[in-house]
């Protein structure tokens, strides 16, 4: 904890002496060292790559993607993608797409958006949703109980 206050303060610093320096206005530099800070931060958040029950190739950052996973008897959540943010460098649309197998159980995609989950699915089949990303925290979610199947999910 001590090393994140020490973070956002270097941060913070860096962002009021380049503010003073005349290098773009200050308030833009506090939000992007603020931005900045939040995306680094985020990347915590998701499930660890060796905790989850597939395979995770990453895209260009952490919000895109593919994952492939079997699962059996999976209760639980895999954050799989997302992270927290202000904006997004590569922009705020993202494109999500899937096929879902289930065998028994239940299971769903979900967006996570600061707090709020929004069903991408809950259904088998597979289908291509587009999400906007708002500020905060955003993450793409697979949520089993007692699930049995297969997950082939690739974000862009």
């Amino acid at each position: 904890m001590k090393t994140a206050k020490k973070l956002v303060v270097a941060l913070l610093s860096l962002c009021l002496v380049l503010g003073l320096a005349g290098c773009g206005s200050l308030k833009d530099n506090l939000l992007d060292g603020y931005n900045d800070f939040l995306q680094f931060s985020s990347k915590h958040a998701l499930t660890k790559e060796s905790d989850l029950k597939g395979e995770k190739v990453k895209g260009d950052d952490a919000y895109v993607g593919s994952y492939t996973a079997e699962y059996e008897n999976f209760y639980g959540e895999e954050y799989i993608f997302g992270g927290t943010g202000l904006e997004r460098d590569a922009g705020n649309e993202l494109t999500v797409t899937y096929t879902l197998k289930i065998t028994s159980g239940a299971a769903s995609i979900v967006w996570d958006h600061s707090g709020s989950q929004y069903t991408l699915t809950n259904v088998e089949g597979e289908d291509t949703k587009e999400v906007t990303l708002g500020s905060g925290d955003n993450y793409i979610v697979l949520k089993g109980e007692d699930f049995t199947g297969s997950l082939e999910l690739e974000v862009k």
